[in-house]
């Protein structure tokens, strides 16, 4: 989640785009968001690596029953997208769920969050089709 103005979101929007992960130089599996430690074979021997910000749908679900609280945005459609030989746990935005297939490309956006409780209006990275 990205804790700031609209405004200096929308000015950033190119650098938080770049999304950023680690490449383990030993095993060579790739992390997002960024870790100090392989997930896979637990070294510390990684490096940053920019992912880019087009990717393609590996896998996807449709989410018609929300948890409380995100029940004006069904369907919810959460997808696995491979950037950069890394897969990223995401939700898509911008398509309808019967249009979403394996293999669409789709590119990193920011978009609006469901509000949480104290009120506040997140913004974070989602994908939507590239066009």
């Amino acid at each position: 989640m990205i804790n700031t103005s609209f405004q200096r979101l929308w000015r950033l929007k190119d650098a938080l785009l770049g999304l950023i992960g680690t490449r383990c130089l030993d095993c060579g599996f790739t992390a997002y968001p960024p870790k100090k430690s392989c997930p896979k074979c637990r070294s510390r021997n990684t490096k940053t690596v920019e992912l880019g910000r087009v990717g393609k749908v590996v896998s996807y679900t449709v989410i018609n029953v929300p948890m409380s609280g995100f029940e004006k945005m069904t369907p919810i459609t959460i997808a696995l997208v491979d950037v950069g030989g890394c897969i990223i746990l995401t939700q898509l935005t911008g398509v309808r769920p019967e249009e979403v297939y394996v293999g669409m490309e789709v590119e990193a956006t920011i978009r609006r969050s469901a509000e949480t409780i104290d009120g506040y209006i997140p913004y974070i990275i989602k994908f939507k089709p590239v066009q």
